[in-house]
């Protein structure tokens, strides 16, 4: 993970790992279907091929992209998401919505019925229903510990 805040905390650590320059932008492209790297570095416009290689061999590790290659000499391969990184769907549309929202953009998310904005919502998967933000509370992962924080000294602080 390339920049660690210091902190526990669930989006303290996702942002490490995800807050990287162009590491969302090539998930949402992925999200659409698997991808060639050539297809990648046309739609991403301005990134340089070896961080782009660098980016998805990082995914790819963390188990976020499979690659498959197409070709052996040359070798070329197709990229896709694997089930761990298409769960990074909602993200990746709760950050379309806001920046829709509040940055400006050309255009927006709306729902195909009414024609109305949607929002970002909470959502269980047991109940099969939308949960009101002040019905979700945090607690300690079941049979989870925190990861150890390094100090400022960049030790591992002890458990």
């Amino acid at each position: 993970m390339p920049k660690d805040y210091g902190q526990a905390c669930p989006v303290a650590r996702s942002l490490a790992f995800l807050g990287e320059r162009w590491t969302l932008l090539l998930v949402r492209d992925l999200l659409a279907g698997p991808r060639k790297f050539r297809d990648l570095t046309a739609s991403l416009d301005g990134v340089a091929p070896t961080v782009l290689s660098h980016r998805l061999k990082l995914l790819e590790t963390h188990g976020i992209v499979s690659r498959r290659l197409y070709s052996e000499h040359p070798p070329r391969a197709e990229y896709a998401l694997t089930e761990r990184g298409a769960e990074l769907r909602p993200v990746v549309r709760a950050l379309g919505i806001w920046g829709a929202r509040h940055l400006g953009s050309e255009w927006t998310f709306v729902h195909d019925k009414c024609g109305e904005d949607v929002e970002i919502a909470y959502r269980c998967p047991a109940c099969r229903k939308t949960v009101a933000a002040d019905h979700v509370r945090r607690q300690r992962a079941a049979g989870r510990r925190a990861a150890p924080r390094p100090s400022r000294r960049g030790t591992a602080a002890r458990p």
